[in-house]
Formats: structure tokens, C-alpha cells, sequence
């Protein structure tokens, strides 16, 4: 069985297949695009999160250093304390 196609079958079947594969590489593009821009996100939120941990570890820093000066504080009261009883005479 031999196909005879006319001038006019071919040109419409050649536009309905050049169709249906720039239909594909949009399809595959958008996908390509919205995987970046996923990863955009994700690195975006990771920013966020790594900001925030950075604002918190800044946060504990600063505790860190008042209870050090406490606990010099503290530390000399200590001695001052120790070193005052020790120089107390019994009579």
C-alpha cells in the first residue's frame, strides 16, 4: 500500500510536528527554569536560616561575655572575702 500525499498534507503535517516539539521544548524549558528558580529559593531560605543563626550565635556571645564578667566578679569578691577573713586575729 503506497501513501500519496499532496504538497498541502505534508506542509500541515510538518506544522503539526514542528508544533507538538516546540510544545515539548517549552514543556522541558519551563521545567529547567522552575528547578532553578527551586534552587533559588532553597538557597534563599538557607540564607534566611543561616542569618538568623548567626544573629542568634552573636546573641549567645554576648551572654557568654557578661557571665564571664560575673563570674570575675565574683571570683575577686571571693578572694577579697578570703583573703579579709584569713587576716582576722582570734583573740
Amino acid at each position: 500500500m503506497e501513501l500519496k500525499l499532496d504538497k498541502t498534507t505534508k506542509l500541515l503535517l510538518g506544522v503539526i510536528a514542528l508544533g507538538l516539539f516546540l510544545n515539548l521544548s517549552n514543556v522541558i524549558i519551563s521545567k529547567v527554569y522552575a528547578n532553578n528558580w527551586d534552587v533559588v529559593v532553597e538557597l534563599n531560605k538557607s540564607n534566611v536560616k543561616i542569618d538568623r543563626m548567626q544573629e542568634n550565635l552573636n546573641i549567645i556571645d554576648k551572654n557568654v561575655r557578661v557571665l564571664e564578667k560575673i563570674i570575675d566578679t565574683a571570683e575577686n569578691n571571693l578572694t577579697a572575702a578570703i583573703r579579709n577573713a584569713c587576716k582576722v586575729k582570734i583573740n
